[in-house]
Parts: structure tokens; sequence; C-alpha cells
């Protein structure tokens, strides 16, 4: 009896964890609670550090995504600059650091962690004359400013 009692415990308790799970996975705006508790790596930024150095002295921020993915929605106030069309981004890119005080950092996203879009920005925005500016590449990217409730810009 017991063992009959604990068999059926311990399927509805594995049914519960499948129902969870599939939830999760398959629901359109799962949370990607990840993304805002893993620490960052070298020459990234949290999204906790990077909004507190917005608090403080202001960013400037890069979108090194798609121009469609940029058109839904994107960080306020970002610009779009990916390598994909470099060379047609490139000046408004750099009138737009330009303007931004000395000392405030750039902060360049994409689609999230495992997108290189915002590494390969950052490298080559080293070889510019802007190189010299603070480059940080925000850690688990536009889901991870998403994820942690912040206001996202979308053109009218």
């Amino acid at each position: 009896m017991i063992r009959h009692a604990l068999f059926q415990s311990a399927v509805l308790l594995a049914l519960t964890a499948l129902a969870g799970a599939l939830t999760w996975h398959f629901h359109p705006e799962r949370p990607e609670l990840h993304l805002i508790a893993e620490s960052a790596g070298p020459e990234e930024i949290s999204i906790g550090d990077a909004l507190k150095r917005q608090e403080k002295d202001g960013a400037v921020w890069l979108d090194a995504r798609q121009m469609a993915e940029f058109q839904k929605g994107h960080i306020p106030g970002a610009l779009l600059l990916n390598e994909y069309d470099w060379e047609n981004l490139l000046t408004n890119a750099f009138e737009f650091i330009s303007q931004a005080p000395e000392g405030r950092p750039v902060i360049i996203y994409c689609d999230g962690q495992k997108c290189a879009a915002s590494h390969a920005v950052r490298d080559k925005l080293r070889d510019t004359p802007i190189g010299d500016r603070e480059l940080l590449v925000l850690h688990g990217g536009f889901p991870a400013w998403a994820a942690a409730k912040q206001p996202i810009e979308k053109p009218d």
C-alpha cells in the first residue's frame, strides 16, 4: 500500500515538473532568468552595472543587431551599428559617439549571450579614432535588458 502511494506521488511529481518545463520552454514570453543573474566576463558589463553607469554618467548605446530587429525595439537612445552595414552606419556612429562627453562608456549589445555581433563591432571600433573610449559589451544583450523590465524604444 505504501509502495503504491509512493509510486503515485513520484509519478505526479514527475508530471508536474514536466508540465512546468514545457510551459516555460514553449511560452512566447518566457523569462530569461539566467541573463540577469550571471556575472559578466572580461570587457563585458552586466545589466546591473550598465544601469548604474547609465544613471551615474550616462552611456552611449550601440545596437549591433540587424536593422529589422532594431526596428522592432531597442534600448532608448541607442544607435544602430552592425558589421553587416558597417560602411553606411559608421559615419553616423562617429558623430553620435563624438557628441558624448569624454569618459562616457560605449555599451554595445546584440541578440543575446551567445551573439558575437557586439564583440565584432567592439573589435572593429578599436581600430577607429574613437577606439580609445571605454568599449563594453552588454552581457546577455537585448534579451537581458528586456528581462530586467527596462524601457524599450520602438519607432513610430
